[in-house]
């Protein structure tokens, strides 16, 4: 009896599609060629019971219903449409899979052709972030939810989250958000009219949006917090709140324009390297071209440039920094043991002392994989003119030659240990021993990190990326 079922619904589907081909995406594509081929794609439906009128285009399923188009899928028990206007209609509860994506709701209206429609009462996630609303719009680009939340935290009642009257995401880009509040538990810790946070890779996401807690010998207890406010589409200003019980209150302020391949960021400020090599920007400008492929090599490229005024306490220059760096994709010799290798050159001019150092840099870390539990690394880095030659010690490599050895072990899902050792080939002597403590404070994260060699202590309280 099924097979019938899977018969007529293979008949239905070869009807739906010969309609589709007619209908024109709603939201243009910066691809062309794969807007074209997505809008030709053939639909499929399952479900226990079908029913299809080629006169007026109208589709009926019911039971375990799955609908499939390219990447997409609305699963549910009962489900309307019609052909000629390329729509389906869900009353009842229904899922929307995309990848990266999934939405669970009520009240489903979706345009299959424009990819365009809207969804109640909805919860899900959107690539690390777990998010809600009672109304959400979505198109091929973007997802507004209203009167929203949005959290990197999964538990029923978030360690921390922003809320708002309408919430603008764009996944793997950026969100906005509107009449924000921000709260921690229960507890509304301060509220934006507007705000944007970046949801690029390794950008920090939410998290930069609350208050960061750390402590280190150096520089004693230290607040961090980022604020980002939306001009246009591209265009952001931004400040860093950074207090340090040593050195008081180091703001910085800013405006970035973030656009599909490249960002230009003008800052200002105090900045603060992981030696506690001070610098001030007055102001800097820097051009960061992402990580694009080689051509068909598994091998990627990025680009930064920087132009500004450089100070610290005893000296101030015009600093410009350009540099180019190649990372191969891993190499993977099992499914334990992996290689990466890296390589670059920089070119740094100084008006201070007219001085130009060109700089080449080449980087390796081997790991294996012992078990679920315990990870080896083993590292070498080369930096030519390192920090003997440079004007400023602030973001300068220590050491020219050094090999870095290191181990992770997990006790279990929240503790784990690990150790990093830096040895300085061009003294023959340790540089560097960190021996760190990590534990999983559910939606938080907790590092101690004992500094041997320089016997420093420092703790860092964070938001835990999911």
């Amino acid at each position: 009896m099924r097979s019938k079922k899977i018969m007529f619904c293979a008949s239905v589907c070869m009807l739906v599609s010969a309609i589709s081909l007619t209908g024109q995406a709603a939201d243009k594509q910066t691809d062309k060629s794969t807007d074209a081929n997505k809008s030709k794609a053939p639909i499929v439906i399952e479900a226990d019971n079908l029913s299809f009128s080629d006169l007026t285009g109208e589709l009926f399923a019911e039971g375990h219903v799955i609908f499939k188009r390219n990447t997409e899928t609305l699963l549910t028990d009962y489900m309307r449409g019609n052909t000629k206007q390329t729509e389906v209609w869900i009353d009842g509860k229904a899922t929307l899979q995309q990848p990266g994506t999934e939405l669970i709701g009520t009240g489903t209206h979706y345009n299959y052709t424009s990819r365009v429609g809207d969804m109640n009462t909805v919860i899900g996630t959107v690539g690390k972030e777990f998010i809600s609303g009672a109304n959400m719009e979505f198109s091929p680009t973007k997802l507004v939810a209203r009167d929203g939340t949005i959290t990197e935290c999964p538990a029923i009642v978030p360690d921390y989250h922003v809320s708002a009257e309408k919430i603008e995401i764009w996944p793997g880009d950026k969100m906005i958000a509107y009449n924000a509040k921000f709260w921690i538990k229960n507890v509304v810790i301060f509220t934006l009219p507007k705000y944007q946070a970046s949801l690029r890779k390794n950008a920090g996401g939410l998290q930069n949006a609350f208050p960061r807690i750390g402590y280190n010998s150096n520089d004693g207890v230290s607040i961090k917090q980022r604020l980002e406010y939306p001009i246009n589409n591209h265009v952001a200003a931004f400040t860093e709140l950074w207090y340090y019980s040593k050195a008081g209150f180091k703001p910085q302020v800013g405006v970035i324009d973030s656009e599909k391949n490249y960002s230009l960021k003008l800052v200002a400020g105090d900045y603060r390297d992981d030696n506690s090599n001070w610098i001030t920007k007055e102001p800097e400008l820097k051009f960061d071209f992402y990580s694009h492929r080689l051509g068909k090599l598994p091998v990627s490229y990025t680009f930064s440039a920087t132009y500004g005024k450089w100070t610290d306490v005893n000296r101030s220059s015009w600093h410009q920094d350009y540099s180019l760096y190649f990372s191969h994709d891993a190499i993977n010799f099992s499914k334990s043991l992996s290689l990466n290798l890296g390589t670059g050159l920089q070119r740094v001019l100084e008006s201070n002392d007219d001085s130009i150092r060109n700089s080449f840099r080449f980087d390796t870390a081997l790991t294996k994989q012992w078990s679920p539990k315990f990870t080896t690394t083993v590292e070498y880095h080369y930096t030519q003119n390192n920090t003997q030659t440079a004007l400023f010690n602030y973001n300068v490599a220590d050491l020219g030659r050094e090999v870095d050895l290191g181990f992770t072990y997990k006790f279990d899902k929240k503790n784990a240990v690990s150790f990093r050792q830096s040895y300085n080939l061009e003294t023959s002597k340790i540089y560097d021993q960190d021996y760190t403590w990590s534990k999983d404070l559910h939606c938080l994260q907790a590092a101690l990190t004992y500094r041997a060699k320089r016997q420093q202590i420092k703790l860092d309280l964070s938001m835990t990326e999911w």
